[in-house]
């Protein structure tokens, strides 16, 4: 794999394996002479293949982890980063009363794990989540019934806030949208570029199309006193927060991610 310019070509391989003998990684070295079957082997083989031919490990295996669970994930979605755990914890270091009985909207929700991991971590808190891509929604279904947040989760195909009803008002939005600009996407690793979906990518021209229409329309369904966070590609961290103060948010900052790059804007709506 590495001669396929495959970053990490030992891990990958054990993660591989592990998934085709059903067993968690740590099991390779607890039995590294366990002989495959010439089913475990041939499986093995195509996984390999496809890795080969750069499809994220993620795809390949079906899931993937973010902050405490395991999501199922697919093409259809955009696999789930560590960066993008910065916007749950933006909601964490506001909200730390843990029993409150918060609501939640996640737009742009691709596999569901924002926002399902938000509910986990507030158990009586209440969630949407709007996505433009119905096959998206479908995975997010599939996560909060595996996860056992369904019952206080609504799921609703959407245009950003197209469909979504103002007289639902709600303490947080977190949203990851498409902030990649057109003319770097074929730019991008072909693990992402060749196999993630372009719906879930494509920002337009300047990266900021979604973002310069939900900044404002954010708005009309905050409580006063609400907080409205964005993902970004740290080269927008100066425009976003000019979007944020021309829309008339307050307390405006940037949060850095686990590699220390500003990752998220957030702010305020008044009081």
């Amino acid at each position: 794999m590495a001669k396929r310019g495959v970053a990490s070509p030992r891990l990958d391989a054990e993660i591989l394996l592990a998934d085709t003998l059903q067993i968690q990684r740590i099991g390779l070295f607890l039995d590294p002479d366990r002989p495959l079957t010439q089913d475990e082997l041939s499986a093995f083989k195509v996984y390999l293949k496809r890795r080969e031919a750069r499809e994220p490990v993620a795809y390949i295996v079906g899931k993937k982890d973010f902050w405490k669970d395991t999501f199922v994930v697919n093409r259809h979605v955009l696999i789930p980063r560590p960066e993008t755990e910065t916007l749950l914890e933006s909601v964490l270091g506001r909200y730390v009363q843990r029993d409150e009985p918060l609501r939640f909207l996640e737009v742009g929700c691709g596999s569901g794990a924002l926002l399902i991991s938000l509910l986990k971590e507030y158990p009586q808190a209440e969630g949407v989540g709007l996505d433009i891509s119905r096959e998206a929604l479908g995975v997010c279904v599939q996560n909060a019934q595996r996860l056992a947040v369904d019952q206080r989760v609504q799921w609703i195909e959407s245009d950003l806030l197209a469909a979504f009803s103002g007289g639902y008002a709600v303490d947080a939005i977190v949203s990851n949208l498409p902030y990649i600009a057109q003319d770097e996407l074929s730019g991008l690793q072909p693990e992402i570029w060749l196999h993630e979906p372009h719906l879930a990518l494509d920002g337009g021209v300047d990266g900021l199309k979604l973002i310069r229409r939900m900044i404002p329309s954010a708005r009309d369904v905050l409580k006063p006193g609400g907080g409205l966070a964005l993902e970004i590609d740290s080269r927008q961290e100066n425009a976003v927060m000019a979007l944020f103060h021309e829309a008339g948010y307050v307390a405006v900052e940037t949060l850095k991610d686990c590699h220390r790059v500003p990752r998220v804007v957030l702010g305020l709506l008044p009081i």
